[in-house]
């Protein structure tokens, strides 16, 4: 089963589990009260969304529990290490184990009320994101938990040459670690020492001496004023602070708000109403520039948070970002909370193009707004998506920005409308999620904004934007028919094979061991150990820890004169996992003994010219560990017989010759041994096994590991796919499998497409949230299947006619702004054109006028593909990919989309020849 599937079964499993607790506490639910209106426009009484956190949301929560008047946050700045990199003396070191130049451990410090906290270091000290790690663990009682990443991310500050970066610091994104007693930090990096001046932040964000219950300050019908007009004389300048340059960048803003086509304005909280204390921002670096665009962020932290909590977390935020990052005022424009509540962020008014510090070298031409969750690891629910719509809708409509825009010219960049930060930085944020959701919030955002009917006379569409997410993951999805039957199957992505950045754990002296490996587990814990030899022939054993790292030796034994030790697994059946090596060119195993130790027993010779011994696992299906052998351009395979003996070597089919280390184990998660293959340019494949003592066309590349020795993979950190571990200078490193894969085991969708001659995963053709399916008939006929969000299809209805007489149709998504997926084809005897789909069909016709977009950077000539498929960007971090079937091998390959163009192909999977339709 796949981690993804696992999930939502787990998730199912809690929702039904949370019903009962419901119907338990149902008659005590008095006791507390939460102000809900009833409909708004635009949004259904069923809007519910699944909830971060795993719980369901009102569809409009219109009031909050908020402070009676400003609250003043504090901020605790506890030294790591001093403003010259040193760590003598100072509060935050820790002695236990050593403090060096590249690690530090904080001594646990009290945090109280529900706090926050944060790391930053001294302005000018840029770190790329893989080079430092921070982590945060908290105690409440005697329980300490475990240790989770601090977010960092370089490409969320001010604009470089700006004022407000002048003195600002670089440092993690503020994280909410509730109300706990104690809160301890990690930092190290690699390959570099500690930043000077480095400083845990402990946010306590004031509490409130009296709260109340109200309603938005800023309503709909304010949309033509702001709350800060008090502020502005005749001439459009600002009392205090400013510059000319910014009060024409803000008339012209005012001029083009009255003359553009405004939305509605949504209902926003003020910043006094989440009790913000004007004396702490910097009140003279209030800048005004221009809104070509908007990007959506989230703040990376806890998704359990109650609505009368939200106040206290937009005050960290706040606190943090002016108080430890020395930014002038909170980095974002807008906060929106699970409930879909939509909060003031940057002081300046919430109609005006105010300067943020939210997307690096974007923020004088665009507004952010971030959601207050981590969206890497949960759904956003619907009233978040649809909160983001409006506000996106209103903002970009006030500086003349269709939300439906696919080129705006943010500064010097090309961007859509509605991006998301990773779209303009390299950074996870918004999360994978939320990003996934983005063609949602511009659905919402063109479904408010004023829509022009397409008419007759050609019209100009945006950039194709197709969308193919038909099952419960956000990855988008393949729709074929089998060739045998006719069924129709789903067949989901995962994001393509892939790796985490190194993470050290051994820091020194791991270059001076003559080997290191990770085996399965050698001390009867269950766990992975570590088995390193020196040069003196010395081998330990070191019990796993089950989180990548390892403890003390646990065995010893000498081994002078092996080489090439390898785990293998079980070879003799007794349920102990056992060691090969060479010895004298010999083959020797050592097998575990029930007292601990290895009995030694040289079998085969002729050994001396292998370069490396491999554990393969269960290669060749038959339930007993195997045995593979390398040399300079061969791979072969010494089957096991499961008695400690091998059979004689056979060749592994395939070219081994470009590889200089193979690492054998479950990368993929489907039970089979797979093969991880490093390149002699340090690019790192996946070769799935295929259970019968063959492997298929690599994956990747995943990953650059050439600088790693040693490299050996186990389960190490946990999920469904093996890690690698290995040493990189002086230390012992791993490289976590973000398990993510590229095609997943077919999904039945419970209707047939016999009788069909094409197939289009058209996207949310009836607007409820899940993904549909398009068919033609043989006779013209255009059949709509609808989905559930699980890879499943209704039974299909005819939606339209005489399609037969349109070639080269197209599912691209919204291209005419109107919130509904569309098509494009060329009619018998016409030129392109679009259908502009209205949820049930797609009626409406007329040529499109000017260049469309076409697969920029494909091959010129495309006539050994069958499929040319457009789909949405299969790691969810920006432009859309192409999927591409050679139609004599079957085997499919992405071309991943760029910026300009597309890089170059790399497989997708083989064994497609038996689907003869694909959308």
């Amino acid at each position: 089963m796949r981690p993804l599937q696992a999930r939502l079964i787990t998730l199912c499993q809690q929702l039904l589990a949370l019903g009962v607790v419901l119907v338990v506490l149902t008659p005590a639910s008095g006791v507390v009260s939460l102000d809900i209106v009833g409909e708004s426009p635009g949004r259904q009484p069923s809007d519910t969304g699944g909830g971060t956190g795993g719980q369901a949301v009102p569809a409009e929560l219109m009031s909050a529990t908020v402070p009676t008047r400003a609250v003043t946050p504090t901020v605790t700045e506890v030294p790591l290490t001093g403003a010259d990199g040193s760590f003598d003396g100072l509060q935050g070191r820790t002695v236990a184990g050593g403090s060096t130049d590249a690690r530090v451990v904080s001594k646990p410090q009290t945090l109280s009320g529900f706090g926050a906290i944060g790391v930053t270091w001294e302005h000018g000290e840029d770190l790329a994101e893989d080079q430092i790690s921070l982590k945060v663990r908290t105690r409440t009682g005697d329980e300490w938990s475990d240790w989770e990443a601090l977010e960092y991310h370089d490409e969320h500050a001010p604009d470089a040459g700006s004022a407000e970066a002048a003195n600002a610091r670089p440092g993690t994104e503020p994280m909410f670690v509730g109300d706990v007693d104690d809160v301890q930090v990690a930092a190290s990096t690699d390959g570099v020492a500690l930043p000077e001046d480095l400083s845990l932040a402990l946010v306590d964000p004031g509490t409130a001496r009296g709260t109340k219950t109200e309603e938005p300050a800023d309503k709909p019908s304010q949309s033509d004023t702001t709350a800060y007009d008090d502020e502005y004389d005749d001439r459009g300048s600002l009392e205090s602070g400013g510059t000319e340059s910014d009060t024409l960048a803000l008339q012209a803003a005012q001029t083009s708000a009255k003359t553009a086509q405004t939305v509605a304005q949504p209902t926003i909280f003020s910043r006094a109403q989440w009790g913000a204390d004007e004396s702490i921002r910097n009140k003279s670096a209030l800048r005004y520039g221009t809104i070509s665009a908007g990007f959506v962020h989230h703040t990376v932290n806890a998704n359990d948070y109650s609505e009368a909590q939200v106040p206290a977390l937009l005050r960290s935020i706040y606190a943090y970002h002016v108080k430890s990052r020395g930014w002038s005022d909170i980095g974002y424009n807008f906060l929106v909370d699970r409930f879909g509540r939509i909060w003031e962020g940057r002081y300046g008014g919430i109609d005006k193009p105010v300067v943020g510090a939210h997307t690096l070298n974007y923020n004088d031409y665009s507004f952010a707004m971030s959601a207050i969750g981590n969206f890497d690891t949960v759904q956003p629910p619907d009233v978040m998506l649809r909160a983001y719509g409006q506000l996106f809708a209103w903002k970009l409509s006030l500086h003349g920005v269709n939300p439906a825009s696919t080129a705006q010219k943010v500064g010097r960049s090309t961007f859509p409308a509605i991006n998301g930060h990773r779209d303009a930085g390299s950074t996870a944020c918004p999360g994978r999620y939320l990003y996934a959701q983005l063609p949602t919030i511009r659905t919402y955002a063109t479904q408010a904004a004023p829509v022009t009917p397409v008419g007759p006379t050609p019209v100009t569409v945006s950039e194709p934007n197709p969308q193919n997410n038909l099952d419960a993951s956000p990855y988008p999805d393949l729709v074929v028919r089998r060739a045998s039957d006719g069924r129709g199957l789903v067949i989901p992505t995962g994001g393509l094979t892939s790796f985490q950045k190194r993470t050290v754990v051994g820091k020194t002296g791991w270059d001076q061991r003559a080997d290191v490996l990770v085996s399965p587990d050698l001390t009867g814990d269950g766990v992975a150990d570590l088995v390193t030899a020196d040069k003196s022939g010395v081998v330990r054993v070191r019990a796993g820890k089950g989180n990548g790292k390892f403890g003390d030796t646990a065995k010893k034994l000498r081994l002078r004169g092996y080489s090439l030790i390898t785990a293998v697994g079980d070879i003799n059946g007794d349920r102990r996992n056992d060691l090969v090596a060479r010895f004298k060119g010999r083959l020797t195993t050592l097998l575990a003994t029930s007292k601990g130790g290895f009995a030694r027993k040289t079998t085969r010779k002729g050994y001396g010219n292998y370069r490396q011994l491999i554990g393969g696992g269960d290669v060749n299906g038959d339930g007993k560990a195997d045995l593979l052998l390398r040399t300079k351009n061969r791979l072969l395979l010494q089957k096991g017989y499961g008695t400690g003996l091998f059979g004689p070597a056979t060749r592994v089919a395939g070219s081994w010759s470009g590889y200089n280390r193979l690492v054998g184990g479950d990368f993929n998660g489907d039970g089979r041994s797979d093969l991880v293959a490093r390149t002699s340019k340090g690019n790192v494949l996946l070769m799935p096994g295929r259970g019968d003592g063959t492997y298929g066309a690599a994956l990747g590349p995943a990953t650059n590991l050439k600088t790693m020795r040693w490299i050996t993979g186990a389960q190490m950190v946990g999920g469904a796919g093996a890690d690698l571990i290995g040493v990189t200078g002086k230390s012992l490193v791993v490289v976590a499998n973000r398990d993510t894969f590229e095609l997943g085991a077919p999904i039945d969708t419970g209707v047939s497409f016999a009788g069909m001659d094409l197939l289009l995963n058209a996207g949310d053709v009836n607007r409820d949230g899940f993904g549909d399916v398009l068919a033609r008939s043989v006779s013209g006929e255009l059949w709509l299947y609808t989905g559930n969000g699980t890879g499943a299809l209704a039974p299909g209805r005819v939606v339209g006619n005489a399609w037969n007489t349109v070639s080269g149709i197209r599912a691209v998504g919204d291209v005419t702004g109107d919130g509904n997926p569309d098509l494009l084809g060329t009619p018998t005897g016409g030129t392109l054109s679009v259908w502009t789909g209205n949820g049930t069909a797609f009626n409406s016709v007329a040529p499109v006028a000017g260049k469309v977009a076409t697969p920029a950077g494909l091959p010129a000539d495309l006539s050994s593909f069958d499929w040319v498929l457009g789909v949405q960007d299969m790691k969810l971090k920006g432009a859309g990919d192409y999927i591409v079937r050679d139609r004599t091998s079957g085997v499919a390959y992405i071309y991943s989309g760029r910026r300009s163009g597309v890089s170059s192909p790399r497989v997708l999977g083989e064994g497609l020849g038996a689907f003869d339709l694909a959308g």
